[in-house]
């Protein structure tokens, strides 16, 4: 063997240092390694204290901007009347919609006519009845194409969320029934504030024109209330 000297730690020596700091700091063992442990989660921890802070003051901001009266779109007075309303009807009917289009019942075959609401608070429909009258006790539903589409500006098409046909807003025995409202990415569908929910009726028979039609959206009441309530 060459004169290669090995280093032999001194365990001995290491736990009297440990033992006479440990002493000196008047703690145990156990609580100067969980000191050593949190030492070194410290700079995480900081990190994440800065994020947290500025997530609380960017939702106080928020919190500022929705409380500036410049920013409500609705009264209390307005919201507290509506919670108590469990539909929205679609009834009135679009002037000027362009060509194809119908002003006012009836709508003959080969004719459009668009339905909307009134403007109101956002909601999220849960149902849609429509019943819609035929001229000579026409039952020729089948005839009716009905398109959904939600929209900022009544007079534009907006966003096809659904199609029916007339028939299916009726049972076996022929009296209106509703139609589950469609969802969107699986999800409830929500008109927005600012939106319009319009119902299209497109006649494509060839008799028996459309004397009138009426159509609602069923609404969780309960649900819509706990959401936007003023309480």
């Amino acid at each position: 063997m060459g004169n290669s000297i090995v280093n032999i730690p001194n365990t001995d020596m290491d736990e009297e240092v440990h033992r006479r700091l440990c002493l000196g700091l008047g703690i145990t063992p156990e609580d100067l390694a969980q000191m050593t442990h949190c030492a070194g989660r410290v700079p995480g921890l900081e990190k994440q204290c800065a994020d947290l802070l500025k997530t609380c003051s960017a939702l106080e901001k928020l919190v500022k901007a929705s409380l500036c009266p410049a920013n409500i779109p609705y009264s209390p007075v307005t919201l507290d009347k509506l919670s108590k309303e469990n539909q929205v009807e679609i009834t009135e009917v679009v002037k000027d919609a362009g060509i194809g289009y119908v002003d006012q019942y009836p709508v003959p075959p080969g004719k459009r006519i668009r339905l909307i609401q009134s403007q109101r608070p956002g909601y999220s429909p849960v149902s849609l009845m429509l019943a819609l009258n035929l001229a000579n006790d026409g039952k020729n539903h089948l005839d009716l194409a009905i398109t959904y589409y939600i929209t900022i500006d009544p007079k534009e098409r907006g966003e096809n969320v659904g199609e029916y046909r007339g028939f299916q807003f009726f049972n076996d025995k022929g009296a209106p029934t509703s139609q589950p409202f469609p969802t969107y990415r699986n999800l409830p569908m929500t008109v927005g504030t600012r939106e319009y929910l319009v119902i299209e009726i497109h006649h494509q028979g060839k008799s028996n024109s459309l004397e009138s039609a009426w159509a609602a959206a069923s609404i969780n009441v309960v649900g819509w209330f706990l959401a936007c309530g003023t309480d």
